[in-house]
């Protein structure tokens, strides 16, 4: 049985279908079950599938193509770190004003982009 099937419900006698149901214990799920969608009553358990279903099999292998196409394992991507000359945005500027509407410099008084960078810069 699975849902969607046709069935005369046995607890009701109507003729129905199925429909899967969460079985949950206060906020947790424990499981489904499968019962008649015109009473409500339970007809069968549904077997208990992992978190992940099948896809850790199928995972597993594309991840291994992945490797055999590139040739080699490869990590996460590394972490660039920016020097210190290279970090002048203008929210990090003492002349940057901050407003609900706009975001301006009070040193070349025009309206600013927070990430934009400036050769006037002055570190908090």
């Amino acid at each position: 049985m699975k849902q969607g099937d046709s069935i005369d419900c046995p607890l009701c006698g109507k003729n129905s279908f199925l429909k899967k149901v969460p079985v949950l214990d206060g906020w947790t799920k424990k499981g489904d079950i499968l019962a008649c969608a015109a009473c409500s009553g339970k007809i069968a358990d549904l077997p208990p599938v992992g978190l992940a279903g099948n896809t850790g099999v199928q995972k597993g292998k594309s991840v291994s193509a992945l490797e055999s196409l590139l040739g080699e394992k490869h990590s996460a991507t590394p972490r660039i770190e920016a020097a210190e000359d290279e970090k002048s945005f203008c929210r990090d500027c003492k002349s940057y004003i901050v407003h609900p509407f706009m975001n301006r410099c009070g040193r070349h008084n025009k309206d600013v982009n927070p990430m934009s960078d400036c050769p006037d810069f002055i570190k908090k």
